[in-house]
């Protein structure tokens, strides 16, 4: 075998943690060792079209619906002829189409990405996950957290299980310059949305921090999700609307994180890791995050960030404001928070870790 076929399956490429991972990895691994393709099932993104632009060999298969059985005998054809050693799959929908496939195809190896834990899951969806980790090489896990999840809910040999912590390009936020004029104090939050981000612990955290620093105090909100108008509803409720500049989509986060002050994370559910904490860390910036999930994995109480329990918006506008009045405590955590994304997580030790697992099962095949 002279170079490994690997084939990563994904819903869609939009703009998110996990299409940010399937990206670094795509574009880092060795071509010499490894001929990789990216195989969008049903949609693309911004993300497959930077990969696009980066001559990464990625396409849209243009799957309807995942019940269509014609749409699986396609897949299983396209693996066949490409030779796939390697089918890596990311997403409850690309993991249950693509390992159905690559079991159907006989795919010497097939591997799972879990990029959180999935408690919501229904119980159809437990079963089918369930039922398909028995066909599965190796289950990777973004977390120590996500993996202990794993190993409880599918009842699996742990040794089926590999941690690989996601990771950030550092030379993307090395090469980024601080705003050297500002105003105020910004305080960031990077993520999508949904419930389970805590936006609204925030918000409530920034009434109180308002009180206390008025106009020399700034919250950007980057992401979009189903809950953007309630939280824009909920701001203009509580009077701090002016205090408040809701992003949207950010695609070149580097620029943006790089004009913030403090970056909060406040997830009140669950948390595969949180990277936009890693992203943060490496451009030398403190970190709060909640105590959930992979969190606390990133962030050492007290050294790069502080931790806070969830659902807690007193306790967050207690931890923020402690950041806020000692500079000097900002910029040590900063640093120390850099130091470990450079020796835990950068985007190297992840790809690293990737091409040694796809070595492992080709010899082991």
């Amino acid at each position: 075998m002279d170079r490994v076929n690997a084939v990563h399956i994904v819903e869609d490429l939009k703009t998110g943690g996990l299409e940010k991972i399937i990206a670094l990895i795509v574009t880092h691994l060795d071509k010499n060792k490894f001929d990789v393709k990216v195989w969008c099932l049903a949609k693309g993104g911004a993300v497959f079209d930077d990969l696009q632009n980066k001559d990464i060999d990625i396409e849209i298969l243009g799957m309807k619906s995942h019940r269509n059985p014609l749409f699986y005998i396609k897949l299983i054809r396209k693996l066949k002829k490409n030779n796939i050693h390697i089918v890596h799959a990311h997403g409850f929908t690309a993991t249950t189409v693509g390992r159905v496939a690559a079991i159907l195809a006989r795919t010497p190896a097939i591997i799972c990405h879990m990029h959180s834990n999935y408690w919501w899951y229904s119980k159809k969806k437990r079963i089918i996950d369930r039922l398909l980790g028995y066909f599965t090489d190796k289950i990777v896990c973004c977390s120590r957290a996500v993996a202990k999840f794993v190993v409880n809910a599918e009842k699996i040999n742990s040794n089926k299980v590999k941690v690989i912590y996601n990771g950030v390009d550092v030379d993307k936020f090395n090469s980024i310059k601080p705003e050297t004029e500002k105003n105020a104090f910004i305080i960031g939050c990077i993520g999508s949305f949904f419930p389970h981000k805590g936006h609204r612990y925030l918000i409530e955290a920034a009434r109180k921090i308002i009180d206390d620093y008025g106009s020399r105090v700034k919250f950007v909100l980057a992401g979009d999700g189903p809950l953007r108008e309630s939280l824009e509803d909920y701001v203009k409720k509580l009077g701090v609307k002016q205090f408040f500049d809701f992003k949207g989509l950010v695609v070149n986060i580097e620029d943006l994180i790089s004009s913030f002050d403090l970056v909060v994370l406040p997830s009140i559910l669950y948390e595969g890791l949180g990277i936009s904490l890693i992203e943060a860390m490496a451009a030398a910036k403190p970190v709060i995050g909640t105590n959930v999930g992979g969190i606390p994995e990133v962030i050492q109480d007290g050294e790069n960030g502080l931790l806070v329990e969830p659902k807690d918006s007193n306790g967050l506008a207690k931890a923020i404001l402690s950041i806020m009045n000692d500079k000097d405590k900002a910029i040590t955590m900063g640093r120390r928070g850099k130091d470990i994304v450079q020796r835990k997580f950068s985007s190297q030790t992840m790809v690293r870790s990737i091409e040694e697992l796809y070595s492992n099962l080709a010899k082991e095949k």
